[in-house]
């Protein structure tokens, strides 16, 4: 008779399984959450970037290994095909909104910050900083975002369709 302390159960309940996988993507969500509120609080708090190092890498590095786990893996092409199927909008649409969003708020931000920090209490110099600068970064990075995230979803896209062929137990 031996002690099987450190073998797994092979048979699980997939109810339960599911449950787990949503807690764990509720629990993504809230870290990316509070993270985002941690750093705009911060960059209008504290007039230097360096506060804000750590928040930046989780929400990067956590981004960074989902998606390259679900190329990995194969899934993402499926979640396209899936979302494709089910959508009226397309996933490179629905990406492509994505970056204006985005972009847009990304604008009012520093827009926003631009005029509180850099105004100097003067309401036509704060709209004036508000106005190029805003227009400046929506001008640089929507276009930005559209091409990076285009050529980042094709390509992940061909990568998860091949890793999903040369996986065996895909039938």
């Amino acid at each position: 008779m031996s002690l099987n302390w450190f073998k797994k159960n092979p048979v699980e309940d997939e109810r339960i399984v599911n449950l787990k996988n949503k807690l764990y993507k509720e629990v993504y969500t809230l870290i990316m959450i509070i993270c985002s509120i941690s750093v705009i609080i911060k960059s209008f708090a504290l007039p230097r970037t360096e506060s804000v190092w750590l928040e930046m890498l989780i929400m990067l590095g956590g981004s960074l290994y989902f998606g390259i786990r679900s190329v990995a893996l194969g899934i993402y092409s499926d979640e396209v095909e899936v979302h494709d199927q089910r959508s009226k909008v397309s996933f490179n649409k629905r990406n492509v909104l994505w970056c204006f969003a985005i972009g847009f708020i990304l604008a009012l931000y520093c827009g926003i910050r631009s005029a509180i920090l850099y105004g100097n209490n003067n309401s036509a110099t704060e709209i004036k900083h508000f106005i190029i600068v805003f227009f400046a970064t929506l001008i640089i990075n929507v276009p930005l975002f559209v091409i990076v995230s285009s050529v980042i979803h094709y390509s992940a896209n061909k990568v998860s369709q091949k890793m999903s062929q040369n996986d065996p137990f895909d039938s």
